[in-house]
């Protein structure tokens, strides 16, 4: 049997959904959230997160972001609701093609929420949240080998018809100060400072990486078609920057 839904109804169900979720419990994230939200009234529709329903091992989890008729910029926070530090990343999206679709990994020792705040151009902001079982994480393992081994060599892709799906990666141990090496000392903790995307235009994408992002930091970005050239770079906790640029809709050989 369909039960036809009024307008005025439709309306009161959207505005639940809405204080539901500014008002749900994201753990150690709910003050940044709260923080991000800043009393704005959320919007109901248009921002997705695509996770698996569980990960073997948690150190790496795959996250696909979908943000419908957001305006440039976007201000977009990537957030863990079970660590003591609750950010992955701070995202600045300044181009894309519609709808904004953007993948990376994330970092997560045990079963927790994904939490997506994005606040467009107009002021608009949009909440997600989702819940991912971790059976077991590599987070905290001791390395069998030097982490630090073929640090910043690059991979870096960007081709398509429809649109230009740029694909980065970078080798980069993204140590958090929380595991020990072989001989029980503290690894030292060493994040990037920042990856950007730029273009002819200026900057397309700015990242600032938090303890939340997996190592070998991977990204996603969907551009759109004759996007370019393009120059990714990356600044290191140390100072040092490794790069490269993506002259033409193909394979970029490794660089830094």
């Amino acid at each position: 049997m369909k039960i036809a839904v009024g307008p005025a109804l439709a309306a009161l169900l959207a505005l639940a959904v809405c204080s539901g979720l500014a008002h749900a419990d994201y753990g150690t994230a709910q003050a940044e959230v709260t923080r991000l939200l800043a009393g704005a009234n959320v919007q109901t529709q248009g921002l997705t997160l695509e996770l698996p329903d569980w990960q073997e091992d948690g150190a790496f989890v795959p996250l696909t972001l979908h943000l419908q008729g957001a305006q440039p910029p976007v201000q977009l926070s990537l957030l863990r609701s079970g660590e003591d530090e609750p950010r992955i990343a701070r995202l600045q999206l300044m181009a894309w093609r519609e709808p904004l679709e953007l993948s990376t990994r994330v970092r997560l020792p045990q079963s927790q929420q994904l939490i997506a705040v994005a606040r467009d151009g107009r002021g608009r902001v949009w909440l997600a949240a989702n819940s991912v079982a971790v059976l077991g994480s590599s987070c905290l393992s001791t390395p069998m080998s030097d982490p630090l081994a073929g640090l910043g060599q690059i991979k870096a892709w960007a081709d398509g018809d429809a649109a230009l799906e740029l694909r980065s990666m970078l080798r980069h141990p993204m140590e958090t100060g929380r595991r020990k090496n072989a001989q029980g000392q503290w690894l030292p903790r060493r994040l990037l400072r920042s990856f950007e995307v730029a273009a002819g235009q200026g900057v397309l994408l700015r990242v600032e990486p938090f303890e939340g992002l997996a190592a070998n930091p991977y990204w996603r970005l969907m551009l759109p078609l004759g996007t370019g050239p393009l120059e990714l770079r990356w600044r290191d906790a140390d100072g040092q920057s490794y790069q490269t640029s993506l002259s033409q809709p193909a394979a970029a050989s490794p660089a830094h």
